[in-house]
């Protein structure tokens, strides 16, 4: 019977980007994802002699599955830049292999898989890294998914799919239904998870089953299964992978060319496939390739670890410099020589010979060899594998630090070798100390990663009782939100879909459109409307609850749910370009505090201990005291010095009053400005954040200006220092990139003079904060103390201590957040407690 590969592109293409590393070509264009496609595809040709390929992708995010389900992959990180730059070279390459490339608007490659495979009247062999294609598996299609690496598949058909996933074919659309799937972002049943979800569809075979079957099912798990089914009913329905998308299906256009062409061979050429140009047999002429450069050659030098014997023998036959490692990617190297890699299985690195505890047992020795040279890529993630890699002895370097310190502001590539180790950490110690980013990786950076790492063990603490009552309460408030609005829109519709919700508005109910020829929902465009019909407000009410609803309240409660009353964030090191921390998995930095709800939000984080307390110590207007220090500017250091109220002082010069009569909106004014000037603020910008005229934004700017002139000279300084050297610095040496400086386009520039003019100030009180974080930590284990450390936002730090520690926390934290640095003005902390931390803002 003729055969059909049916490739899922996207799928593929990701694979290979991530499983190799980020390779270029002479004139610095990214190919590896390209080569490890091609690898892949030729393997397959070679082995499996396909008559027919058909290659699918995705076109874009938007597609009817969005239209139904708004947040449907709304968690998916957009495609890095450097994958993006090589989708033409792929669908280029494609082409000139005459291989059908399919693509639509509004269908995801999924259903174009499935249209095919379905309609196809041959044999089909589906390529995929993703599972949600096994539902396609039938007597005509089998899978094969792809694994580990570019190379390592595993086939999965109509024979063995129930003993390896336990489920039939259709089954998997039942299975995702109950659990959910979190990299689709499908809800599924809230509280149902992977085994729960497979025992259900066990015991009654289908979705219909289970809720046919629900007086059989008792507890928590069939309240569950009441309150989550429209979910699970829309989860089915996200699932399924349509099998009649609107396209012919002809398989013998499905045709390609294979040995491949000398087109084909030119671009191999151009991107230096040198290991595939060396295979003459995949061509149609057989032409040797002369060329000079040398050969990056991935999968040689490459060993497979299968036992702990073969692993010690190879210990003990070499004598040990450095050891590089990277087990978030399942490999290490020793002096650079070969890459010693752990085969995939269904855990992490758990084989039936050799454990990743037994790979640990056996390098024990080496990590706490002080003589021998630790190298890794995110020593903070290694630390959640295992206690042994959170005490590593002797010199450790963190590439991702070190690139991430080097490169601030720049676009980077994330995806090494361990072989290359050792080369890399050289030439980045190299740039380290050619920039003079010495103090900020040995003294900030590296001692943070541990601080980190134990921040990230100590969660912080949730009331679920608090939090399964706010659940509750604005649940309850969107069904009564959505009833009302269904009245005032005469009828059902889809409240998260921007395109229907246009729809009612401007169509059903005929609102003026007139300033918005393209039909925006955007909470801008809702609130100047929000007085010509009574649907606007309840539509923005919504739009608020439901954020709160699904951004915070049920993936906390899904944490909560598995892993007890703790949550914990990650603390992303090496994201932000000025060196501040950020906060994911979830975000507890972003956590709104104006308005009614973001407090309740505060009210449900609690203390561990019975009598504790949380304490929060925050810089008081750090930035604006570093311009005081690092501009010379005697007024404001003076206002400092004396004690005013900053904002009071500066709006008494703008308005010529003193201080004692200045009102409140005044003062606003000039906090406005204050704040504005660090971040370089325009006329125009500081006019719509004040809502006054031009005229009036421009009087107040030269106003501030003229009362603190040192203050212009120091911004200046900073551009003029940014354009000769292409980075501005911290007052500890940290260094942000600014590209947009040489830029042609006056925008892109002027952003990066307001780049230059802040980030002196902004990396700097990063900076501050970074060091008093690990002055703070260490001083607590110094004293013993229960305390702990656990979340840090921006100029804040909380801890949560017990009863007994509050007053000499509260000490440590004034001590050690005030004296990090010696600057001409004071450095104020201002410290509160409270039993939640909502109390203790």
């Amino acid at each position: 019977m003729e055969k059909l590969l049916i490739i899922d592109g996207n799928s593929l293409v990701n694979r290979a980007y991530y499983a190799l590393p980020l390779l270029t070509n002479d004139k610095g264009e990214y190919s590896n994802a390209v080569y490890g496609f091609v690898n892949i595809l030729v393997k397959f040709i070679v082995e499996q002699k396909p008559d027919y390929i058909a290659v699918a992708f995705d076109h874009s995010r938007h597609t009817f599955r969005t239209d139904i389900y708004q947040n449907y992959k709304g968690t998916r990180k957009e495609m890095p830049v450097e994958l993006r730059a090589q989708m033409p070279i792929l669908k280029n390459l494609l082409t000139k292999m005459n291989i059908n490339i399919y693509e639509f608007n509004g269908i995801e490659a999924d259903d174009i898989i499935g249209t095919i495979s379905k309609n196809s009247g041959v044999k089909n062999i589906i390529l995929s890294g993703d599972r949600d294609v096994l539902q396609l598996v039938d007597d005509n299609t089998e899978v094969w998914l792809t694994k580990k690496g570019i190379t390592d598949v595993q086939m999965v058909n109509l024979q063995n799919i129930q003993e390896l996933f336990g489920v039939t074919p259709k089954q998997i659309i039942d299975l995702k239904s109950l659990m959910g799937d979190v990299s689709d972002n499908i809800p599924g049943v809230k509280g149902v998870g992977e085994k729960t979800a497979k025992s259900l569809i066990a015991e009654y075979t289908t979705l219909d089953g289970v809720y046919q079957n629900l007086d059989k099912i008792k507890g928590k798990l069939k309240e569950n299964l009441i309150a989550g089914k429209k979910d699970a009913y829309l989860s089915y329905t996200l699932a399924t992978i349509k099998t009649d998308c609107d396209f012919k299906v002809d398989v013998k256009e499905y045709n390609y060319d294979f040995p491949f062409n000398d087109e084909v061979r030119e671009i191999f050429k151009t991107y230096q496939f040198k290991s595939l140009l060396k295979r003459s047999e995949i061509f149609l002429s057989d032409i040797q390739t002369e060329t000079q450069e040398e050969e990056i050659e991935v999968e040689e030098n490459r060993i497979e670890l299968k036992s702990k014997k073969q692993l010690d023998e190879i210990l003990a036959t070499q004598s040990i410099d450095f050891l590089a490692f990277n087990f978030l990617k399942g490999e290490f190297s020793i002096n650079d020589k070969a890459v010693y890699f752990l085969p995939e299985q269904t855990d992490l690195f758990s084989m039936l010979d050799l454990t990743f505890q037994d790979i640990l047992n056996s390098l024990k020795p080496l990590f706490e060899n002080e003589s021998i040279t630790k190298i890794t890529y995110d020593l903070k993630a290694h630390m959640h594998l295992s206690e042994l890699l959170t005490n590593i002895k002797g010199d450790v370097f963190d590439i991702a630090i070190m690139e991430y310190l080097v490169h601030a502001g720049e676009k980077i590539g994330k995806f090494y070798v361990t072989q290359n180790f050792d080369n890399l950490k050289n030439n980045l110690l190299d740039k380290i100390k050619q920039y003079g980013l010495e103090f900020v990786y040995t003294n900030i950076e590296m001692p943070l990663t541990k601080v980190l790492f134990e921040m990230e063990q100590n969660g912080f603490y949730i009331n679920k009782d608090s939090l399964k009552d706010l659940l509750i309460k604005y649940k309850q408030e969107l069904d009564v939100l959505t009833r009302q609005i269904y009245n005032c829109a005469y009828g059902e519709f889809n409240l998260n879909s921007p395109k229907q919700v246009a729809n009612v508005l401007f169509e059903v109910l005929g609102l003026d459109d007139s300033n918005n020829k393209k039909h925006s929902t955007s909470i801008e465009y809702l609130n100047m409307l929000k007085d010509e019909h009574r649907i606007v407000p309840l539509l923005i009410r919504y739009r608020k609850i439901q954020k709160l609803y699904s951004s915070y309240l049920e993936p906390y409660t899904k944490l909560v749910q598995e892993k007890g009353e703790c949550i914990h964030t990650i603390f992303n090191q090496t994201l932000t370009a000025t060196g501040r921390l950020s906060s994911s998995e979830p975000n507890l930095q972003n956590i709104p505090i104006r308005e009614e709800e973001g407090k309740n939000l505060r009210k449900i984080f609690v203390s561990r201990f019975e009598n504790g307390q949380l304490v929060s110590a925050d810089y008081s207007q750090i930035e604006l005291r570093l311009l005081a220090s690092f501009s010379n500017d005697e007024n404001l250091i003076k206002a400092y010095v004396d004690g005013e109220d900053i904002h009071k002082a500066t709006a008494s010069q703008i308005f010529d009053k003193p201080i004692c009569e200045i009102s409140d909106s005044e003062r606003s004014y000039a906090k406005a400005v204050n704040f504005g000037i660090i971040y370089g603020i325009s006329v125009y910008g500081l006019s719509n954040q004040i809502g006054e005229s031009k005229k009036v934004a421009k009087y107040f700017l030269d106003k501030y200006l003229n009362t603190y002139p040192k203050v212009t000279i120091y911004m200046n300084d900073n551009i003029a220092f940014a354009q000769k050297n292409g980075y501005s610095k911290t007052v500890y040496g940290r260094i942000r990139k600014i590209n947009e400086l040489a830029s042609s386009n006056k925008n892109i520039k002027q952003f990066g003079e307001r780049v230059a003019m802040n980030m002196p100030l902004q990396g700097s009180a990063s900076d501050i904060i970074k060091l008093a974080m690990i002055k703070v930590n260490r001083e607590l284990k110094r004293q013993k103390l229960q305390s702990k450390l656990i979340l840090q936002i921006h100029d804040e730090l909380i801890i949560d201590a017990p009863g007994e520690e509050v007053e000499k926390v509260k000490q440590i934290l004034s001590s050690c957040m005030e004296n990090v640095i010696t600057l001409k003005v004071p450095l104020i902390v201002n410290i509160s407690s409270g039993k939640t931390w909502f109390d203790a803002k």
